[in-house]
């Protein structure tokens, strides 16, 4: 996601940002009921670091594997005891990929950081050859090669995502005997890097290797890759927890379950905090339904279980069952840059975006942040160009928000991308449990302030777009990645 030019998205909506909740209190409040979250009762920034020690102790939950299934169990126990909530699966069959270390041999053994996520099992060999970045990855320059990759120069990690994916498809395709991408970070740093989280099987063996390992590759040297993992069918499972309000017509607040780390995903920790605390109102205080949907397969995005929670509130929509979507991601997250050959903090947090795809939402958004004091959290309506003629004109929200706001479903995301994001090794040092606290607590103002507005008003724009896309405007895509890289 982009998150340039914040402060101009600020200012230009800072004398419109008590709207929301003048619109809202006074609804609420008729019923007895506080217009917004009482943190004097809402979770504590220790219980909160508790509960996302509890998420990050299952270890790596790639889709489908035995600390996935065990940390959804978990989460099923914790929301099916709340007062008032139902919960059901629904299940996806994929091909898992069960993560196992990754081998390098180069005139010796290689530390290796980690296996790049869904490359391919075994060993092969072949010379390493060096190509810079920018230089195609063919049969002419890598046929029977280990190809040896720096990681790409970008602001931040998540963005190199395209890139890698890139290069291993291509490796796939030109028959290189394995890739090997060097990090200009310490090896501790970067063990257990997880990215790219396609879920797409690659067709050949990939490596992370930290920059210590990385000085002792010499190009023209026979050097075997290998990743010790395992291909095998699974079933996995996104959990939907229902709580009743006054009316069947439902907010609904998503996250995904699989990740890695304390970073992604925390925000299981932010719906299970933000789920037991409606549970805890009197049914007056919740004019509407509330489905939190704790959401599979964002590391094996074929399966992406919120793309198919966005289809079907999209199918539903204009039935008038659903208000809009809030989905959660990456919270109360630390700066971390690049600083004499590693990643050091900054002492500030890491920039946040609140995506928001209307006026109401818009407003909603800005006066939860300065009710909450979240700092370097700015309100935007998109992180890519807009495209005139689209519905919606921007398709990216920075994260699965993207799915429900491209599907023409009003909705609200709260992402960061830090360096942490894919490196796990940095623990709980990634996050401010207190700023990760402000920032729910602002979440929760919201999904409160914007309980009582009549639907039509948080859609803004919105009906208008679904009415063109009816009329036949072109649309986002939402195609999703393939499970097999393409052969050559």
């Amino acid at each position: 996601m982009s998150l340039v030019q914040p402060a101009r998205c600020i200012a230009s909506i800072g004398v419109v940002t008590v709207f929301a909740l003048q619109l809202t209190a006074p609804a609420v409040a008729s019923a007895g009921c506080s217009p917004v979250v009482d943190e004097r009762s809402f979770a504590t920034a220790p219980q909160l670091r508790a509960l996302n020690a509890t998420v990050a102790g299952f270890g790596v939950r790639a889709t489908g594997s035995p600390a996935h299934d065990h940390l959804i169990s978990w989460l099923e126990r914790r929301v099916d005891r709340l007062p008032g909530v139902s919960v059901r699966s629904e299940p996806f069959a994929i091909q898992r990929w069960q993560p196992g270390p990754g081998l390098l041999f180069s005139g010796g053994a290689v530390p290796v950081a980690g296996a790049i996520p869904y490359s391919a099992p075994g060993l092969r060999s072949g010379d390493l050859v060096r190509l810079p970045a920018g230089t195609p990855i063919t049969a002419a320059n890598a046929g029977g090669k280990v190809v040896l990759r720096d990681f790409p120069a970008l602001d931040r990690g998540y963005l190199a995502e395209p890139l890698l994916d890139a290069d291993m498809v291509d490796a796939g395709k030109a028959g290189a005997a394995g890739v090997v991408v060097a990090f200009p970070f310490p090896h501790e740093q970067v063990k257990g890097y997880w990215d790219p989280h396609l879920g797409t099987h690659y067709r050949v063996p990939g490596v992370f290797v930290g920059s210590e390992a990385a000085a002792r590759l010499v190009p023209g040297t026979r050097t075997t890759t290998g990743v010790l993992a395992a291909r095998v069918p699974a079933v996995t499972r996104s959990l939907i927890a229902t709580l009743p309000g006054l009316s069947s017509e439902r907010i609904v607040l998503d996250t995904n379950t699989d990740g890695v780390g304390w970073v992604q995903e925390n925000g299981t920790v932010a719906l299970l905090a933000l789920a037991e605390h409606f549970a805890r109102l009197p049914l007056r205080c919740r004019p509407r339904t509330l489905e939190f949907v704790f959401a599979t397969g964002h590391l094996h995005r074929p399966s992406e279980g919120s793309e198919f929670r966005a289809r079907s509130l999209d199918a539903e929509y204009d039935s008038g069952s659903v208000a809009f979507a809030f989905v959660l991601e990456h919270l109360g997250t630390r700066e971390f840059l690049p600083r004499d050959g590693s990643l050091q903090p900054t002492g500030l947090a890491e920039p946040s975006g609140w995506f928001a795809g209307s006026p109401v939402l818009t407003r909603t958004a800005a006066t939860a942040l300065a009710g909450r004091s979240v700092d370097r959290t700015f309100v935007l309506p998109g992180s890519d160009p807009p495209v005139p003629g689209r519905v919606p004109p921007q398709c990216s929200f920075g994260g699965i928000g993207t799915h429900f706001h491209s599907h023409l479903v009003p909705t609200m995301a709260m992402i960061s991308g830090p360096w942490t994001l894919w490196a796990p090794s940095f623990g709980a040092l990634a996050v401010d449990h207190d700023r990760m606290r402000r920032q729910v607590l602002a979440a929760g103002d919201a999904v409160t302030a914007l309980a009582a507005v009549p639907r039509e008003q948080i859609a803004g724009p919105y009906l208008d777009l679904r009415r063109a896309r009816a009329a036949g405007a072109p649309t986002c895509s939402h195609d999703l990645p393939p499970e097999w890289a393409p052969r050559s």
